[in-house]
């Protein structure tokens, strides 16, 4: 399973210490419950069908929330198909671990192309675009972060077009997606309360976190629920997480379902192609999006057609095809989506042509990517500490492993704990009650992890860690983690070649524009402002100002440092988006309309954060778990299946 030596050390470190002394301390019962979790959860062995109603692609959130809600319907057929594999509850649940999961097959392993303007303090001048693979997809790997993002996102999508994707529209899925458990805004009237996904406070919360909040209250900034639509200001993190554990796309929505009968879930197989028919049509010009009917045989011969039919797909070392009665739904991902539709003959028509691919239809599919730069810091040590967390090795015990189980404990956090929204002076849009940065407070730093594990997730070099992160090393400190949420920057998504088991290439260049680095550091300088507030200065907490690798000759704490300091310790967050655009007909730049049915493709839809038009003031796993609601609502709408 696991790709990397040092991930199994970290991990095996972090969840119970060693193994002798572990068993030695806790009950039968317990090491018991510790065998059965550290088996991969079975999601069926299923006979492969020759048709279904329903092929969903993809095992990530949306693709799990579609697999639930469609089999809702006994009389509807439906087979899931994820290249990757279930869920190891030992392995995956705490949410402290997941960047050492980016070490492991759950994650496909992708990183940027080299950079000229980021990423430079980093293995190769490289970014990783960790990007989950299994039953829950990126869900299984991410940092727990559930945040919608503001209303002004949504109302942009139907202003431009699409229909349906309002706030008011999707505050209701929203609210039917999760069961929240939120200490201060649980009763404002915008969470649900018996849903499947659970969203909740972190139950390990540092004193270091609550000073965070009120010195930022202190410092002007409103205290509020960020997901309630507006979200300029500062709040402690609510994460989609029960109990501390992990809340997957798998766990949250399949798991308790696997014995419907109509629903065949097939895990470790490779799709490589999407069953295309090119039939004819009736269409009137060659340049609409839509087929129109009309009268008269002679315009079934204007122009062809294509429908899906269904996907052949690698599992067991045999080639499989199966076909759709209904739809083939890809909900791949916002690489893995795009891709196959280029393989399959969707795409744009010269780059298609390049690889020898036969075109069926010309779209714009990978010509847009956006995601979410940032950087990793800065840091600040604590001089006057509560507590006296500085390693991993400090949980490794039976104590804290069983605290992790019971619900609390430092194993319970992804070690952020409170996010800030930030107006710059450099965004566009001049509302200004619209953030363009967030700024994410961990309890700690990388210092917390001396093993490889969490270098290999983020591509730190050695010479990096050793330089800037390992003289914290038994310290007590903790960083923050801006993140630009309006990049300028906008990259593609190719094929490397025909060949499906190639990764797809990434043109995608990190700060581009200066004013994208200058609102991060904008962002850097106002939580500098915040830490002189008292309820922080109680703890002594005192900027870092060790310089990072490659600004060492610039004066620290110069908006120039900064610069310097963004451009070599990037920071990606996985939250790439737009690369299946839902646009209007006349959109030229769109892949799927605002049902998310692929244009020119009959029986054909995407649903997946690649068809998010722009990039969000959000993290995207909350909006994969929509998109997964709305198709949903889409489909059993245009089946008459409600």
């Amino acid at each position: 399973m696991f790709q990397s030596r040092s991930a199994v050390i970290s991990l095996l470190l972090i969840l119970g210490g060693v193994v002798q002394q572990s068993l030695a301390l806790i009950s039968l019962s317990n090491i018991t419950s510790l065998i059965y979790d550290a088996k991969e959860i079975n999601y069926g062995r299923h006979t492969l069908l020759d048709t279904y109603d329903f092929i969903i692609v993809g095992a990530g959130p949306a693709g799990c929330v579609l697999a639930n809600r469609l089999t809702e319907n006994p009389s509807v057929s439906v087979l899931l198909l994820d290249i990757g594999r279930g869920e190891i509850p030992l392995f995956t649940d705490s949410p402290l671990v997941g960047p050492l999961l980016a070490s492991t097959d759950y994650n496909f392993g992708y990183e940027t192309e080299k950079q000229q303007n980021g990423c430079l303090g980093l293995r190769g001048r490289r970014c990783s675009w960790a990007h989950g693979r299994g039953v829950g997809g990126s869900s299984i790997i991410n940092n727990v972060i559930f945040t919608r993002g503001n209303r002004r996102d949504y109302d942009g999508w139907a202003r431009a077009g699409n229909e349906g994707w309002s706030w008011n529209d999707v505050l209701p899925l929203f609210k039917r997606i999760e069961t929240a458990n939120i200490r201060d805004f649980g009763d404002n009237g915008y969470h649900g309360t018996d849903g499947r996904l659970s969203v909740e406070d972190c139950p390990y919360r540092s004193d270091i976190a609550r000073a965070f909040v009120k010195s930022a209250e202190e410092s002007g900034y409103r205290y509020l629920d960020y997901n309630a639509g507006d979200n300029l200001g500062v709040s402690f993190l609510q994460a989609h997480t029960r109990n501390g554990r992990r809340a997957t796309g798998g766990n949250s929505y399949l798991r308790d379902i696997v014995d419907r009968p109509n629903l065949h879930i097939v895990t470790r197989a490779w799709v490589t192609k999407i069953l295309i028919d090119p039939g004819k049509t009736r269409r009137i010009c060659s340049k609409c999006r839509y087929d129109v009917s009309v009268t008269g045989w002679w315009f079934s011969l204007l122009a062809d057609t294509n429908t899906a039919t269904g996907v052949r797909f690698l599992h067991d070392r045999q080639y499989h095809e199966v076909d759709a009665e209904r739809e083939v739904i890809l909900s791949a991902g916002a690489f893995e989506s795009p891709k196959l539709l280029m393989l399959s003959g969707v795409g744009p028509a010269k780059h298609l042509r390049q690889h020898g691919i036969k075109l069926l239809h010309d779209l714009p599919v990978g010509r847009k990517v956006y995601e979410h730069g940032g950087v990793f810091g800065p840091i600040f040590m604590i001089r006057e500490p509560t507590d006296n967390l500085v390693s991993f090795e400090q949980l490794a015990n039976v104590g804290e492993f069983i605290r992790f189980r019971n619900g609390s404990g430092p194993l319970t956090s992804n070690s952020v704990e409170s996010l800030l929204y930030v107006k710059s002076p450099f965004a566009e849009d001049p509302d200004p009650d619209y953030p363009d940065v967030e700024v994410m407070q961990a309890f700690t730093s990388f210092s917390f992890d001396t093993t490889r594990g969490t270098r290999n997730a983020y591509y730190l070099t050695d010479h990096m860690f050793n330089e800037y992160f390992r003289p914290l090393a038994n310290t007590r400190n903790f960083m923050f983690l801006p993140m630009l949420l309006k990049p300028r920057a906008v990259g593609r998504v190719e094929l490397k070649s025909s060949n499906p088991f190639n990764h797809p290439m990434f043109r995608y260049q990190y700060f581009e524009d200066d004013r994208d680095v200058d609102a991060i550091v904008y962002a850097i300088k106002e939580v500098i402002r915040i830490s002189t507030k008292a309820p922080l200065r109680k703890f002594g907490v005192e900027l870092y100002s060790r310089k990072v690798p490659g600004c060492q000759y610039m004066a620290f704490n110069t908006i120039d440092y900064w610069r310097c300091h963004v451009r070599h310790l990037t920071a990606t967050f996985q939250h790439q988006v737009a690369t299946c655009k839902m646009g209007p007909p006349e959109d030229p730049e769109a892949v799927v309309d605002n049902r998310l049915r692929v244009y020119g493709i009959k029986r054909l839809r995407v649903a997946d954060v690649g068809i998010i038009p722009e990039a969000p003031t959000g993290h995207t796993c909350a909006h994969s778990f929509l998109i997964g609601e709305k198709a949903a609502e889409l489909i059993k709408h245009d089946h008459h299946l409600l």
